[in-house]
């Protein structure tokens, strides 16, 4: 007969939404500086690198009046996801029986995180909105 018992690291009742606010808010704040930097810099960027990107142009025409609006929530949703995947390292108990298992959903907020910021550097490098 199986026994089937939680045998691996459970979640806080809160924990699971904490996760899904900080995924929400670095997911927010990537697509928001890919329509930011779709005006200017990544065009910019791309041609150097010899891509094409006349793909770019209908999101560069939605996002372009609303630049500086986009940019602000950018920034927000940035910060926001950067405080809440601080605030959850710092709050996961580690047993002392090894490492913490780390959710494949922190990985996915981590290299969106960086990306977002790699994108609002690169505007901001190449072509300031402000």
């Amino acid at each position: 007969m199986t026994d089937f018992h939680n045998t691996g690291a459970s979640k806080a009742p809160g924990e699971a939404g904490r996760d899904a606010a900080t995924t929400t808010l670095a997911t927010g704040a990537l697509l928001a500086a890919f329509g930011v930097a779709s005006c200017c810099a990544l065009p910019i960027a791309l041609g150097a690198l010899g891509i094409g990107s006349a793909g770019l142009f209908g999101i560069a025409a939605l996002v372009g009046p609303y630049q500086l609006s986009v940019l602000a929530a950018a920034v927000i949703c940035l910060l926001g996801a950067a405080v809440l995947t601080w605030r959850q390292r710092h709050a996961r108990a580690c047993g002392a029986a090894g490492p913490c298992r780390r959710p494949i959903l922190d990985r996915i907020t981590q290299v969106a995180l960086v990306l977002a910021f790699g994108l609002l550097a690169l505007t901001f490098w190449m072509e300031p909105p402000l």
